[in-house]
């Protein structure tokens, strides 16, 4: 990580151009090898997985601008897609990108306008509640049907690796608001507290 952020630093003494894609394509990598470091959360669904790699995209976007986080979204879960097997027949990789940019991008947006301490606070914010309930709607109309699809099982199979965990999942409704949305609730602040310890350090690294 340290390196990384050195590397960036360097960037930083290049012309614009050279250093967005030097800060994109390190940020890039970065986020992927974080997003293949994914840990189950016992109290919900083995397919919901933990990261940290939306925490290296919001940095990266604050040092260069809301843009370039959905161009290192992509480029994360491009880079996954090449470098692992994909067990979701490129599903997950759809809503990792899809929530990812729900996420860092008006996280991102809101810091940049006056770059404080209160807007990165009310970014993040902002960014955990879209993240939430983007997901729902992804969740709902298109990632657990498509699984259900290609995977050729019932949608009531998926609900009830939720019920066995949670009594009060009992359809694919009730799936989405207490498995799919808590996770997303913990993925997005663990990803922003993050963010929020590290951002003073890299930024005072990057005025130097």
């Amino acid at each position: 990580m340290a390196t990384v952020i050195v590397w960036m630093k360097e960037g930083m003494m290049m012309n614009k151009k050279t250093k967005y894609l030097v800060t994109v394509s390190l940020a890039a990598a970065l986020a992927m090898v974080l997003l293949l470091f994914r840990v189950s959360l016992p109290f919900l669904p083995p397919f919901y997985k933990l990261d940290f790699s939306e925490s290296v995209v919001i940095l990266a976007g604050y040092i260069l601008n809301a843009k370039a986080t959905i161009i290192i979204q992509l480029l994360k879960n491009i880079l996954k897609i090449v470098t692992s097997s994909t067990n979701s027949a490129f599903v997950g990789d759809l809503a990792n990108f899809i929530m990812g940019v729900s996420f860092v991008f008006p996280a991102v947006a809101i810091y940049k306008r006056k770059e404080d301490k209160q807007s990165m606070v009310l970014g993040l914010a902002v960014g955990i509640v879209i993240l939430t309930i983007a997901s729902c709607f992804v969740n709902y109309y298109i990632m657990l049907p498509a699984y259900a699809a290609i995977f050729k099982m019932p949608i009531e199979d998926i609900v009830a690796m939720g019920s066995r965990l949670n009594s009060n999942i009992t359809d694919l409704f009730t799936f989405v608001i207490f498995a799919t949305a808590p996770f997303n609730l913990i993925k997005g602040t663990s990803n922003a507290l993050i963010v929020l310890l590290v951002w003073k350090n890299i930024k005072v690294l990057f005025k130097k």
